[in-house]
């Protein structure tokens, strides 16, 4: 496979403006990923004839820089709001976002453990504990920090106290599709599991397809149950909060890393102290309260990193 400049650990947006970016510089980059398809958070998954994303279809930001870098890699049209900056809703699937995110790059699906740094020459980024190892200059590592940080414990390598203090909210989704009298405005209904409803799809039929998003709250404190009572709980609560129908068909979608509520704002990335070629990016960098979204954080993060490196 040769060496390559830069190996980037995970296909989320960090991940994939880090790539796009390097490659324009001249640089050779491949992706690693553990998941099947790129995109990390922006996710999609069929349900009952149709897509349904679980995480994030919409991006708001208020940097100039964030929306074109976005724009030119998916040809996105923000609008400006008045107290938001500006707002892209996506038109497509969040899964075929990423795809169209990731084209021209090189990614290459496999679990990283760890980062074998030497005395002297190039870092070998390990795969599965004992794989081949991919040979290369310099290594980001773009997945939720935690991630990032047991990637390099496992690597025997330093980590900050600050890095090691970023956290992120869990948060429960339940995609599910309801027939019959769900209503228009889903917004005035009160409940103390769920926070946002989305509507994604309606047909002549009666069949509703529903993105529903319990509190980070009520997710956080049943994390440690069983997967399959979160998922009855949460139908229960669409039946208590819509009476009037009942439930064709739904999964269940949990993220460990919904979004990074003590992130590093004065930084947009984490050099190692060990080795000046690891670097750590992403949504955990950047003001949680100048950017609320978390594509918005880890599509700041890359361009810093991307100077760093060129």
């Amino acid at each position: 496979m040769g060496t390559w400049d830069v190996v980037v650990v995970g296909s989320g947006v960090c991940g994939l403006t880090i790539a796009h970016n390097l490659q324009e510089h001249g640089r050779s980059v491949l992706l690693l990923d553990k998941g099947s398809r790129p995109g990390g958070r922006l996710a999609s998954r069929p349900l009952a004839g149709a897509l349904l994303n679980p995480a994030a279809d919409t991006v708001v930001t208020h940097d100039a820089h964030v929306m074109r870098e976005i724009a030119r890699r998916t040809e996105a049209e923000f609008a400006a709001e008045p107290d938001h900056g500006a707002r892209w809703r996506f038109a497509a699937s969040a899964g075929d976002v990423a795809r169209t995110w990731a084209a021209g790059t090189t990614l290459q699906r496999t679990f990283v453990t760890q980062i074998e740094v030497a005395d002297s020459g190039p870092l070998r980024v390990v795969p599965h504990a004992s794989g081949d190892p991919v040979i290369c200059q310099a290594v980001v590592l773009t997945p939720p920090v935690p991630q990032s940080v047991q990637i390099l414990r496992t690597s025997h390598l330093r980590v900050s106290a600050a890095l090691a203090e970023v956290g992120y909210d869990k948060r429960a989704v339940l995609l599910c599709v309801l027939r019959g009298d769900v209503g228009g405005e889903l917004a005035s209904h009160e409940s103390t599991l769920v926070d946002a409803i989305r509507v994604r799809r309606r047909d002549d039929s009666g069949l509703v397809w529903l993105e529903v998003f319990a509190t980070p709250h009520w997710s956080e404190s049943t994390w440690n149950l069983d997967a399959n009572f979160v998922h009855s709980a949460l139908l229960v609560e669409m039946k208590r909060l819509f009476p009037g129908a009942h439930a064709v068909d739904s999964e269940l979608k949990r993220w460990r890393y919904a979004n990074a509520v003590a992130a590093l704002p004065g930084a947009g990335f984490d050099q190692s102290q060990d080795h000046p070629g690891i670097f750590v990016a992403g949504d955990g960098f950047g003001s949680v309260d100048g950017h609320p979204a978390g594509v918005s954080r880890a599509v700041r993060s890359g361009p810093d990193v991307v100077r760093a490196l060129s």
